[in-house]
């Protein structure tokens, strides 16, 4: 045991003694003989979404490895965009707004890297760019009519398809949602409003929304305005009566002005764990 001990402190002993012979100064000299005119570049990854709405309006963020005393170019080639670089001292990162287009196109952008001693070494990123024309919140407000195909939740069984209109209005309470209201139809057991999407579900169970309970059977849905997005509120879309029977609600899709098309999927829950229910795929065209 006395001879492990001692060649333990030994193994230490010669573990400092090199430590300590690397020498701050030493570590200074390897720096400075670094020749960063001698860098062969090499672009190591290509950052950033290969699939955008072409709305001229958002921009987004693609990036590539920076090396020091290097500068880089950007350009792009098959479809146009306005480049900018948000930090100067970051020039290997750069916002890229591609221009509105009304129809699907496709563009390439190209980064090319100079290094300090001027080699260079390019990257090309092929990027699809999805029509999108631009619509303020107002677009979305009238009559949608198309189809709802029901599914079942727990197995995602396509059920039936039924020919659907909506009507949607502005929500008040948010600048870029709209409201599917549920209207008023008191069924004379309690309850009072009946959803538009799956009504003929709630038609079949005698079941209306009850006031102030949840969001009363209403749909709420954020319009992403500069993606072509659509949210649907993530809630306790209410309870009804008889019963109380307790439901909850999401879902999502996107829109298209070039198309004036809604289409989304709503999902409801008779759990709050969202383990079952049923949904609709909804497709919609503005009349």
């Amino acid at each position: 045991m006395k001879n492990k001990i001692l060649g333990l402190l030994s193994l230490i002993a010669v573990v400092a003694f090199l430590v300590s012979s690397c020498t701050k100064s030493d570590i200074d000299k390897a720096r400075e003989s670094y020749d960063w005119n001698k860098v062969i570049p090499k672009i190591m990854y290509f950052h950033g979404p290969t699939e955008v709405a072409a709305s001229g309006l958002a921009a987004v963020e693609y990036s590539v490895p920076s090396r020091g005393g290097s500068t880089f170019d950007w350009k792009t080639v098959g479809y146009d965009a306005d480049i900018t670089v948000p930090d100067p001292h970051y020039p290997n990162i750069v916002d890229v707004t591609w221009h509105q287009s009304s129809v699907d196109t496709s563009a390439l952008l190209i980064v090319t890297e100079t290094t300090h001693g001027g080699l260079t070494a390019s990257d090309t990123l092929h990027v699809t760019l999805k029509m999108f024309c631009p619509e303020d919140i107002s677009w979305f407000v009238g009559t949608w009519t198309g189809t709802a195909i029901l599914f079942r939740e727990k197995t995602g069984a396509d059920l039936d398809t039924t020919d659907i209109t909506l009507e949607i209005t502005a929500d008040p309470n948010n600048e870029s949602g709209v409201v599917i209201k549920a209207t008023d139809d008191p069924n004379g057991v309690g309850g009072e409003y009946l959803p538009q999407l799956l009504d003929f579900i709630y038609q079949s169970w005698g079941e209306r929304f009850q006031k102030d309970i949840g969001d009363e059977g209403n749909v709420y849905l954020t319009m992403g305005l500069l993606d072509g997005s659509v949210k649907v509120k993530d809630a306790h879309w209410g309870q009804t009566l008889p019963g109380p029977y307790d439901y909850w609600c999401d879902g999502g899709g996107t829109w298209s002005g070039c198309t004036n098309s809604l289409n989304f999927t709503f999902n409801m829950y008779w759990y709050s764990d969202k383990s079952d229910g049923y949904g609709q795929k909804v497709s919609l065209t503005k009349q």
